[in-house]
């Protein structure tokens, strides 16, 4: 298995004390994990939100701020100083934002179907612009990488992957905030790759909230009949872009946002950002989703 490749040769690399990039190949996607003495201070895929933008999409940060402090900032590699000195962000929640998206990473790339993991030494490639610091034990971020991935196994038995485009239903919207902004944003076109982009929160997060709103029928991994789509067509779903109004609008290309529109963030691990809704129910695991290990 393609997680099994990556998660071992990370485990190996912290076991040595390796300092450089591993660089990670898959089917659909790649990435980098970068590590210093052993310790996991960065991680980055286009699989999932980086910091930027769980920072921006999130609205914890403003464009506006986030260009001015990048641009004076980043050339001197004081972009972490300068986002705590300017008061965007406390210096402990860079911290829990830089663990999110890293953890995140590494989940959604042991998700894309590895077959090449290279290291290459430190010195080889430039240095991350906000590393993690202090850095990240490996063991922690495999185990709980291995943790999702089991949770994630009972989605797939439900049609849930990270590459689905589920629909809404004409069943009543989730009571919980978290989850009704990503029933929002499903439209039959989005992945919840493209949701998590566009909400600014991270991917297993997302597809959390997908799998209890799948459970509960709010949403549909098939197209709806002619009926449904009529139905949903005079529904009043808050949308950013407008649900289809029939399955040939929606296989039109999957929606990503752009490098502009992806940027903002989530939790130490993501899944502990978001509060359980008054209906919580797992799937096909006794262990909440959203626990950190």
């Amino acid at each position: 298995m393609g997680s099994d490749l990556l998660l071992s040769g990370l485990y190996r690399l912290g076991e040595t004390g390796f300092s450089g990039v591993l660089r990670v190949e898959g089917a659909r996607v790649g990435g980098t994990i970068t590590l210093s003495s052993g310790l996991v201070i960065a991680a980055d895929t286009a699989a999932a939100p980086g910091l930027e933008s769980l920072l921006l999409r999130s609205g914890r940060v403003s464009g506006e701020d986030w260009t001015e402090t990048f641009a004076d900032a980043a050339p001197r590699g004081e972009l972490r100083a300068a986002l705590v000195q300017r008061g965007l962000l406390g210096s402990a929640s860079i911290q829990v934002l830089t663990q999110t998206a890293a953890v995140d990473a590494v989940f959604a790339l042991a998700l894309a179907e590895v077959h090449s993991c290279v290291p290459e030494p430190a010195g080889s490639v430039l240095p991350p612009l906000v590393p993690i610091s202090p850095g990240m034990d490996v063991g922690r971020i495999v185990r709980e990488t291995h943790r999702r991935l089991a949770v994630v196994a009972g989605w797939y038995e439900l049609g849930l992957d990270p590459r689905v485009r589920p629909w809404v239903t004409t069943a009543a919207p989730p009571v919980d905030q978290a989850r009704a902004e990503v029933l929002a944003r499903v439209n039959g076109r989005r992945t919840s790759r493209d949701i998590a982009f566009l909400l600014g929160r991270g991917l297993f997060a997302v597809m959390s909230d997908l799998a209890v709103l799948l459970q509960d029928g709010q949403i549909a991994l098939a197209p709806p009949t002619t009926a449904a789509t009529s139905a949903l067509a005079a529904a009043s779903w808050p949308t950013d872009a407008g649900a289809p109004t029939s399955p040939a609008e929606a296989a039109s290309p999957t929606e990503t946002a752009s490098p502009a529109e992806a940027a903002a963030p989530g939790p130490a691990f993501e899944p502990t950002d978001t509060p359980a809704g008054p209906r919580r129910r797992l799937l096909l695991t006794r262990r909440n989703p959203r626990d950190a290990p």
